[in-house]
């Protein structure tokens, strides 16, 4: 009995040694193993917003997009949404890198991308840190500060594409006055530098198909252009997000902003989509077409906003609790939009 309980003890620990083997091999190996080119171009030409949901993490399972799955199935999920991203004709994704945060599991989409040759785009984003009508206090500064250059720093490898704040403009992101973001602007762009000479620093000023704050041009009267390599612009109205006439409005602001400043930054729409809570799937692509038709004719780079709803739970708040921006549907096949942009993707 003696030597069938030692068997079994000693089947347990090599289990648990190989387990814990391929977790330090994925967690500490890999990485290191997992490099990207220095990009050649100044910002991805298409590329996707990777949005998910993931909560209740205990290290060995998690809830992902509303359904508890091991870890092992959601680096087989990451895996999957990569090759696809990639095989669609997408170069490039975005995601978010959140202060006082967990950003674990956003460094191994990083990883995932980064072996599919996709090029991560990080937002490094806080604005659920402090309050919106003020920037940061120096404690806090300081702080923001150790938090990009460690990300910065642990992905020096895989991301050159780091764009501070997002959508510093308008209420629900909201990072103080324009003054303020300037300072923001000033205490995080070398440090980006610094910790990745090759990385290109992306500011979006406008969140909006109709400059309703004039924050963009407060920002750069302030010198905050001396402290971003690319301009972003995310020409978003609202019933529908997506307005013909405010895409094309934005995009004649845009070029005209950069022309004043003698065309200092490469200028790209680093976010647009279209929930079909507010219309139909059909005219959701029609729309889509529209704005990439729009972006190709005056050579700019698109990021969709967003991936797959199956990433996100059914009953997400945003949007009236509809998670219904994706090219993917819930129940993983593909939305019209998906081919009607598929011709700007090759």
């Amino acid at each position: 009995m003696k030597k069938v309980l030692k068997i079994i003890f000693s089947i347990i620990a090599l289990l648990i040694s190989l387990i814990a083997g391929y977790f330090i091999y994925q967690l500490y190996v890999v990485p290191k193993l997992t490099k990207l080119d220095v990009p050649i171009l100044s910002y991805p030409r298409q590329s996707v917003v990777y949005t998910y949901n993931i909560q209740s993490t205990n290290g060995v399972t998690a809830t992902f997009g509303g359904q508890n799955m091991p870890a092992t199935q959601i680096t087989t999920e990451l895996e999957n949404d990569m090759k696809r991203i990639k095989s669609s004709g997408f170069d490039g994704i975005k995601l978010n890198y959140t202060f006082q945060a967990n950003n674990y599991l956003a460094d191994r989409i990083v990883l995932r991308a980064s072996q599919q040759e996709l090029y991560p785009i990080g937002t490094l984003e806080g604005f659920r840190a402090k309050p919106k009508d003020r920037g940061f206090n120096p404690e806090e500064m300081a702080q923001w500060q150790n938090f990009v250059r460690d990300e910065v720093n642990a992905n020096k490898n895989t991301i050159y594409y780091w764009e501070i704040w997002n959508e510093p403009s308008i209420d629900l992101f909201k990072y103080g006055s324009p003054e303020e973001f300037v300072q923001l602007l000033k205490a995080t762009y070398p440090i980006i530098k610094e910790a990745n000479p090759n990385a290109k620093v992306i500011v979006t000023l406008s969140a909006e198909g109709r400059d309703n704050t004039g924050f963009e041009d407060k920002v750069l009267a302030l010198d905050g252009g001396d402290y971003f390599d690319i301009l972003s612009f995310h020409p978003y109205g609202a019933n529908p997000y997506l307005h013909e006439d405010q895409v094309t409005e934005a995009i004649a602001r845009e070029q005209a902003l950069v022309a004043k400043y003698n065309n200092r930054w490469p200028l790209v729409i680093g976010e647009i989509g279209q929930p079909t809570s507010e219309v139909s799937e059909e005219e959701q692509a029609r729309l889509a077409k529209f704005v990439y038709a729009e972006a190709a004719k005056n050579n700019l780079p698109v990021t969709w906003y967003y991936w797959s709803d199956e990433r996100m739970p059914k009953n997400w708040i945003w949007s009236e609790g509809n998670a219904n921006w994706g090219l993917v549907r819930h129940d993983g096949t593909e939305r019209p939009v998906f081919n009607a942009i598929r011709e700007f993707l090759k």
